[in-house]
């Protein structure tokens, strides 16, 4: 909200949260990817919690209704929130690369983004306490 209200676009890195978005780490960690290696696991980690797992569930839930894939509709979704001037993403090779960029011309319904939306909602806490508790 600040970044919209300033006039500031936002560059967003990671866009796929290190390709958990992509729902390859919905049943396993595959062998190939970052979070299967030694060096990159630290970074998927933080990644793979039960939080995380809800907007996975939801991402791919919507990608079946719209026949798309997890990657296109969390991509799209990142790409068109306010003051998004373009994701960042961080194509390991060809095939992914193309993977992303096919998302250019799919539009999220309004029903989808909101409930990505609230599914994603941060939990602010103060330090130890719910805010709404306050």
């Amino acid at each position: 909200p600040a970044a919209v209200d300033l006039g500031v676009g936002l560059l967003p890195s990671s866009p796929l949260g290190r390709g958990v978005l992509t729902g390859k780490y919905r049943h396993a960690t595959p062998a190939d990817s970052r979070g299967g290696s030694d060096q990159m696991a630290p970074f998927v980690a933080p990644y793979l919690d039960d939080t995380a797992s809800r907007i996975v569930d939801a991402v791919a839930t919507a990608a079946d209704g719209l026949s798309a894939t997890p990657l296109q509709v969390a991509l799209a979704w990142v790409r068109d929130r306010p003051g998004v001037s373009a994701p960042i993403v961080g194509a390991r090779n060809a095939q992914q690369l193309t993977a992303a960029l096919s998302v250019e011309t799919l539009s999220l319904p309004d029903e989808i983004c909101r409930a990505l939306d609230d599914v994603s909602a941060p939990v602010h806490r103060y330090p130890d306490h719910d805010w709404s508790t306050l």
